[in-house]
């Protein structure tokens, strides 16, 4: 064995030498593998190197979780360095963190998060007296409590060119998160300008995608003051916030285009800029600042914060790589994407290597600072933010691996456990074969999984022990569930849809599988975990119904202490002669007859009782003008929330305030309606280009106007 493992050194020395595909050669087992150590980048010169190799590679190499399992394309060996400063962060404490069902005291809602101290940025928030409304690229801040002064307070458009996706309140601040187009973010290259012909004038070489975080004071809610502005060069995918820090995730691309001799940071790196420090934008980081991996790439991972108080540094942190599912706790941040290549050389004594990966780097926050801790690598997909979880320091993953319509190698489920560095700890595989993951929800010592194809499988899954993870049970019933919403300790709520199996006219064809139905929403008890049941269940509409807290957890409302349940609804149904009659097939889909909010009282005794339905639609004709899509109306509730006993409902034009429970009318803020865009003349030669009037700053820097109404809005 020792002779062994100096030959593998000896040829893994080689190939590294010669400059060729280095190929991991293990004596020892799978424990015992070193995991090359992760090492900032130690010029622009190697950096460049890296970009250039990503350009011209195929695909990228990931790892499992017991190193390197194919082939490494290196553009030079790694550099070495003294271990960074990641490498010496604090880890998780290992405190046992038990399952809490988020608390409520009643007075008013908030946002429905997956983590309670890591708040989600919404197009909703209430402080209590308050209701904060991202409208139609509007701020509307509108008094709701006491529900009889209810009226709108200010309206604040913001620039034309932004794209508002959510925003934070907290206090007088409030911090909206933005997207737009910019044309030019570095100058164009020298090498671009001195080649293009003489007398012709080009578009800047690239455009760029560009992250907008804007600090705004609310003290005085009629007239909100923009008080901060910072831009990323690059596209977000998510933000969180913790206490006063808002952390944002982005993706962002190398502004180099491969081929420049003339190159620094700012031709490498991803820029920013900050009001607060003047109007350029500059690099996120040096290149000597920016992490690498084994493998080459093109794109960058960035984490920045900002203070919600709009003071304070921009902290950054850049590593080479990309984002798409992302799950933080209170003291770490887990990225994940999905690796879809394929190893050069095949590891015949680890076939299960092979195949889609997802790939998680591990950040440890604080005050505002994401450290890099590390990487693992699990095998399969995952579905969402869901799909991870963070207790007593170790990282669950639910993922599913290949594709349900494969029957040569049909798909299954799993279940994977990370501990504090990112190195596999205990799993459980193999679930449910030839299904995918409809939604999963980690509770405490408890984890619950569904599955669906034909049938919807509920796993009741032990990680009591993180080494040895088990099946406790499982419960077979139709339909699937999109979302699991703790109730309690021993119970969930789970929405989704009913199913039906698909005709036997369908097995000619070699169909397996189920026509989804209308909405359907239950009760789980797991008190016996052995032996789950549904306790309840409730459906709504028939084939075609369907509600945004199918996809977004936001939409949905539920609050223990109310034991009140809500969530907005559009609803389509097929009339009883459509039912009866000898066309009627499962695949059928319904009118659409109604859309609006779904009012439950839920409790463990009796189930769901209807309180009733909240609509915006003031007649049936946008239901009658539909076709076989629903063309979305500026009157679709979107959000539900509620202050003391007054339930609030939003949609793009008005709030609706309604009594709890009897839903009586309380009153309605309706929005003034958006001016209409100035047309733009055209002449033989194409468009002529208006310029807007200058118009002057305000004290406060915010380029968004306010408008204060006059009067009460219109109350029905």
């Amino acid at each position: 064995m020792k002779h062994l493992r100096i030959l593998s050194l000896s040829i893994t020395a080689i190939v590294f030498a010669l400059g060729v595909t280095a190929i991991q050669v293990w004596a020892a087992s799978r424990s015992t593998v070193v995991r090359p150590k992760l090492v900032a980048v130690s010029s622009c010169r190697v950096l460049a190197s890296r970009i250039r190799t990503a350009n011209a590679t195929a695909s990228n190499v990931a790892y499992d979780n017991a190193g390197p399992v194919r082939a490494l394309n290196l553009g030079a060996p790694m550099p070495t360095m003294a271990p960074s400063a990641a490498s010496g962060a604090k880890e998780s404490t290992g405190v046992a963190t038990p399952f809490e069902v988020a608390p409520s005291d009643g007075t008013y809602s908030h946002t429905n998060v997956q983590v309670q101290g890591v708040d989600e940025a919404d197009i909703i928030k209430l402080d209590g007296t308050y209701a904060y409304h991202l409208t139609k690229n509007r701020i509307a801040i509108s008094l709701v409590n006491p529900a009889i002064d209810s009226r709108m307070v200010s309206m604040t458009d913001l620039p034309s060119d932004q794209n508002a996706q959510d925003f934070y309140v907290d206090g007088n601040r409030l911090v909206l998160i933005s997207t737009k187009y910019e044309n030019r973010v570095y100058p164009m290259p020298l090498r671009t300008r001195l080649m293009q012909p003489q007398g012709v004038s080009y578009m800047p070489w690239y455009g760029r995608s560009v992250t907008v975080a804007d600090v705004y004071d609310i003290q005085d809610r009629a007239k909100p003051k923009k008080i901060r502005t910072v831009e990323f060069d690059g596209s977000v995918a998510t933000t969180r916030r913790i206490n006063d820090q808002v952390y944002l995730v982005m993706n962002a691309w190398t502004p180099w285009d491969g081929q420049s001799y003339w190159y620094g940071s700012a031709d490498l790196v991803p820029a920013y800029k900050d009001s607060k420090a003047g109007s350029a934008f500059k690099p996120m980081a040096t290149c000597g600042q920016i992490i690498e991996f084994p493998q080459p790439s093109n794109e960058y991972l960035a984490v920045a914060s900002l203070s919600m108080s709009g003071t304070g540094d921009i902290k950054r942190t850049v590593v080479l790589g990309s984002a798409q599912t992302i799950y933080a706790s209170t003291e770490n941040l887990y990225v994940a994407r999905t690796d879809w290549s394929q190893p050069s050389v095949r590891d015949s004594l680890h076939p299960e290597t092979l195949g889609e990966h997802t790939v998680i780097e591990k950040f440890a926050l604080k005050d505002g600072t994401a450290t890099y801790q590390g990487r693992g690598t699990v095998p399969g997909t995952l579905l969402n933010q869901f799909s991870m979880d963070e207790f007593n320091g170790d990282l669950r993953v639910a993922t599913t691996r290949g594709q349900v319509w494969d029957q040569q190698n049909p798909s299954t489920n799993n279940l994977y456990i990370l501990g504090a560095d990112m190195k596999l700890r205990g799993k459980v595989e193999g679930m449910a074969p030839g299904e995918k993951i409809y939604s999963v929800r980690f509770m405490g010592k408890r984890g619950y999984l569904v599955t669906f194809k034909k049938t919807d499988p509920l796993f009741v899954l032990d990680l009591a022990n993180a080494d040895a993870p088990a099946i406790l049970g499982k419960l077979n019933i139709p339909g699937y569930s999109d979302y699991l919403h703790p109730m309690d300790d021993t119970h969930l709520i789970g929405i989704g849809k009913n199913a039906v199996d698909a005709e036997q006219s369908w097995s000619s064809f070699g169909a397996d599988f189920a026509w989804y139905q209308g909405i359907k929403v239950a009760v789980f008890d797991v008190t016996d975990v052995a032996h789950p049941r549904e306790m309840w269940e409730t459906d709504i509409g028939d084939r075609g119904t369907d509600s945004p807290a199918l996809h977004d957890h936001k939409a949905f409302l539920y609050d223990a202490q109310k034991q009140l349940l809500t969530f907005p609804v559009l609803v389509a149904e097929l009339t009883p002669e459509q039912k009866s009659g000898p066309e009627m097939s499962a695949s059928q889909y319904g009118d659409y007859t109604f859309q609006g909010a779904y009012v439950y009282h839920l409790t463990l005794d009796k189930g769901f009782e209807l309180l009733g339905r909240v609509t915006h639609h003031e007649n049936d004709d946008a239901f009658l003008k539909s076709g076989y899509y629903w063309s979305h109306s500026d009157n679709d509730i979107s959000r539900v929330a509620f202050v003391n006993d007054t339930l609030l409902t939003f949609s793009p034009n008005q709030i609706h305030l309604n009594a709890l429970p009897t839903l009586e009318t309380r009153g309605n803020i309706v929005y003034p309606a958006v001016p209409e865009p100035t047309p733009i003349p055209y002449e033989d030669g194409g468009p002529i280009r208006i310029l807007p009037t200058p118009v002057p700053m305000s004290s406060g820097g915010s380029s968004g106007s306010a408008v204060t109404p006059s009067v009460a809005p219109m109350v029905k």
